[in-house]
């Protein structure tokens, strides 16, 4: 492997300072910039008693994400693993709350102040599926833990909100964007303006093709998001009401795991390297020679080709309003409305990546393999002419997903009243409502595949060379067991009243809610049981049904207190107790419901996962020297209990498919700014100290933290504006990462440097050069486990990408 230059991110940061002029200070942070996000009124950061960040255009632009867990990377407290590829399916969380079973359990993705999906971590469909950064967006508003659990549902760890720009200001920008060293050409663009003095709009979205920072399959990587919004002002100003429309149609690889190498001393892996015949940097399992296969409908047992190199498939189609007026009595009438049509697919191959004989060893009678395709096809397949020497035996996955659609309703009133003597109590009622579908059909089945870049499809034989497998299935719909066919038809309804008081008197903010939460499941899934073979090959079909016919319901409330010490200078303190009701993954055995879909006895609390929060923090600004700076440090304590399910979990490795877990976490976040000349720097970083307090997969696991999770997170941004040129980077870092719950295999702390060069040429033309992954550095990126001698399966982060864009901004 290539010697990585010995740079460290402070020294990076040190060396950029060093380099700065000095002259007027500016602000940074933005801690006069108005929470509107999960906010009971709308007041300054400084004067709110909670942890807010906001994040604009044109850092995002700079950062060069190629992903959208890439852009949320620039977020403090928010954990995210940034290698499954630009379709999502993400993992996303805060401040130690776990992730458990994939996808975004406690986190909501918000698009202007509603949800796109209701539930973060509903299977094959993530919240991040159906959220694009583009040029919509003004900013991202992200609050962390605090009253998210009163002004929104189901989401008690951070609410992310995507905010649209309106077009009140006038402009727009028209820009195209190439990977100098991977296949992705993107357009990018947006207009907005008045029409009249009260009515305004703003359109725009983008189309990109290729197939991402990996090697997939060309087209892989192919669509487009348009947004728009008309606003019409009434009341002198003091009302308007706002049509929103939304389209998004596009197809996206996911690369749930690759491999590499690793020396392991003592369970600690370093010297990470390539596995032969696999770039774990840029190479993917999809492969030419793969990118179809033979699926059984689990209802009809119709077979039909399905792809496995479309990825995720994600299409919305959403409209929806928001009404404002403040009125003459003083009271503000607030209304949010949104439906959405969202239906998609994913479409991939999993890999568990093994040896020869191991593959064998697990197909009862095997004797030997042949490749059915590729180069090789009709050799017999050795040890010595796999490309890597490896072969997998993961799922060929076709799940369809025809309706995730939703719709979400947030009416709310408000007035402000006069105490005297300078008091205000501000109070806020309000009432959100959802209904969330979830209609799904899975097909998983186990295929015999090589384990290298374009791996051939490989067929299994017994003594008499009778084919135990056929296009490499070694059965249809078995890979997971009765999970691997499944018809899911559900329905999940959110109601929840809500109230909040904000008292403001002297220095002080104090602020109290309670959000009354009925949740209800209905529907049906159908889960697998054995049926008829067919081409000689046993088959599952969906037939156990599993009726949810329910509701729960339970509180959310959050207090909070800030004092303003001065103009530069606030403390506050909170605490949260919130709850995440559990969708689809509840519906995944008959275990927990009666006969008539109710819940059984105990399964309320499955049902529900409750988190408590406490927050202590401080937010300052000032000078330093000629220089100006700004600071946010915040002590979180949380605890959280759940059930969780994966049906992708290896039983005899991990326990069963349904776990009960607790967690807790004491830990800082820091979010800092510093600016001097023409220099400035942003630092972030969190400590968070994260342990299990429950597991029943296995009691040795309590106190142990929980794998990916690290002590340390960090990101290092500076830039530097010489003229009409900016030059920036950022480094983004983790301390010593547990690579499973046992913690007995870990990776030492590392770090991955992006930078950027933006030079602006005049009349608008602007252009940038991005880098990802600086030093080209190869390390996993959560979890790690051992294959065959040094090669570890893993998530691993993407190699080095270079992009050009050219901008015409107006």
């Amino acid at each position: 492997m290539k010697k990585i230059p010995s740079y460290t991110p402070v020294a990076f940061a040190v060396a950029a300072l060093l380099q700065a002029g000095v002259v007027q200070a500016q602000e940074s942070l933005k801690l006069d910039e108005v929470v509107v996000t999960s906010s009971s009124t709308a007041k300054s950061k400084m004067r709110s008693s909670v942890s807010v960040t906001d994040i604009d255009q044109d850092a995002v632009k700079d950062f060069g994400a190629r992903t959208e867990s890439e852009v949320l990377l620039l977020i403090p407290g928010i954990r995210t693993e940034a290698t499954a590829g630009p379709g999502g399916n993400a993992n996303i969380s805060v401040r130690g709350l776990p992730i458990s079973s994939g996808g975004s359990k406690y986190v909501q993705i918000q698009e202007d102040g509603l949800p796109t999906v209701q539930f973060g971590d509903m299977m094959f469909s993530n919240n991040d599926y159906w959220t694009r950064f583009d040029n919509n967006v003004d900013s991202i508003q992200t609050l962390r833990g605090g009253s998210s659990s009163v002004y929104a549902s189901h989401a008690p760890g951070a609410v992310i909100n995507y905010m649209s720009k309106t077009g009140k200001e006038k402009g727009g920008s028209i820009g195209i964007t190439r990977g100098l060293n991977f296949n992705e050409t993107r357009v990018d663009g947006d207009v907005g303006g008045r029409i009249s003095d009260d009515t305004y709009f703003h359109v725009g979205g983008y189309f990109r093709d290729g197939e991402g920072a990996r090697q997939a399959a060309p087209g892989a990587l192919h669509g487009y998001q348009v947004k728009a919004n008309f606003t019409k002002e009434f009341n002198g100003t003091k009302g308007y009401i706002r049509l929103n429309l939304k389209a998004l149609d596009e197809t996206a690889p996911t690369t749930p795991q690759t491999f590499l190498t690793a020396t392991s001393n003592n369970g600690v892996l370093s010297n990470f390297g390539n596995a032969r015949g696999f770039n774990g940097l840029y190479d993917s399992q999809y492969s030419k020679f793969n990118s179809t296969f033979p699926a059984m409908d689990p209802v009809t047992g119709q077979i039909s080709q399905s792809s496995l190199t479309n990825g995720i498939t994600s299409k919305s189609k959403s409209v929806g309003f928001e009404f404002h007026n403040e009125l003459n009595n003083g009271f503000t009438v607030d209304n949010k409305f949104r439906v959405s049509q969202n239906a998609g697919a994913f479409q991939t191959q999993f890999w568990d990546v093994k040896t020869l004989s191991s593959a064998l060893g697990g197909i009862t009678g095997a004797s030997y393999a042949q490749y059915l395709n590729g180069p090789k096809a009709g050799q017999r397949v050795t040890d010595a002419n796999l490309a890597s020497g490896l072969v997998s035996t993961g799922g060929a996955i076709n799940v369809q997903t025809p309706d995730m659609g939703n719709f979400v309703n947030d009416f709310s009133v408000s007035k402000a009243f006069d105490l005297g003597n300078g008091n205000k109590l501000n109070a806020k009622t309000g009432l959100f409502y959802s209904r969330q579908n979830v209609v799904q059909k899975w097909s998983i089945s186990t295929r015999v595949v090589e384990a290298a870049y374009n791996g051939a499809v490989i067929d299994v034989y017994n003594a008499e060379n009778a084919a135990l497998t056929n296009q490499g299935l070694t059965g249809y719909n078995n890979s997971w067991g009765a999970d691997s066919a499944k018809n899911i038809n559900e329905q999940f309804t959110t109601t929840a009243p809500y109230l909040g008081l904000n008292l403001e008197t002297g220095n002080w903010d104090l602020d109290a809610g309670i959000r009354n939460e009925h949740f209800r499941g209905y529907g049906y899934a159908d889960v697998g049981a054995p049926g008829a073979p067919v081409n000689g090959l046993s088959t599952t079909m969906a037939t156990n049904r599993i009726l949810a016919d329910y509701k729960t319901s339970y509180n959310n409330y959050s207090a909070g207190a800030n004092y303003r010490v001065n103009k530069d200078l606030s403390v506050f303190g909170r605490y949260s107790l919130g709850h995440r009701a559990i969708s689809d993954r509840l519906l995944t055995t008959s275990n927990n419901f009666n006969a008539m879909g109710g819940l059984a006895a105990g399964a309320t609390e499955i049902a529900v996962a409750p988190v408590a929060q406490l927050e202590f923090g401080t937010k300052t600004r000032g000078n330093l020297g000629e220089g100006r700076y700004a600071l946010s440090a915040t002590y979180f304590h949380s605890t959280t209990k759940e059930f969780d399910y994966d049906p992708t979990r290896n039983i005899q490795r991990d326990g069963p498919y349904l776990r009960e877990l607790g967690y807790k976490a004491d830990g800082v976040e820091f979010e800092s700014g510093f600016s001097i000349g023409n220099f400035a720097l942003n630092a972030n970083a969190v400590y968070s100290d994260e342990s299990f307090t429950k597991n029943t997969a296995s009691s040795t696991y309590i106190g142990k933290t929980p794998a990916g999770s690290t002590k340390w997170r960090y990101t290092l941004s500076p830039r530097y504006t010489m003229g009409d040129t900016v030059f920036g980077a950022t480094a983004r870092g983790v301390g010593k990462m547990y690579l499973n719950d046992a913690n007995t295999a870990s990776v030492d702390g590392h770090y991955i440097v992006s930078a950027f060069v933006n030079h602006n040429f005049g009349n608008g033309v602007i252009g940038s050069l991005n880098v990802n992954n600086l030093f080209n550095k190869l390390y996993p990126s959560s979890t790690a486990g051992l294959i065959s001698g040094n090669v570890y399966g893993a998530g691993v982060e993407t190699g080095r990408t270079i992009s050009a864009t050219v901008r015409y901004k107006f």
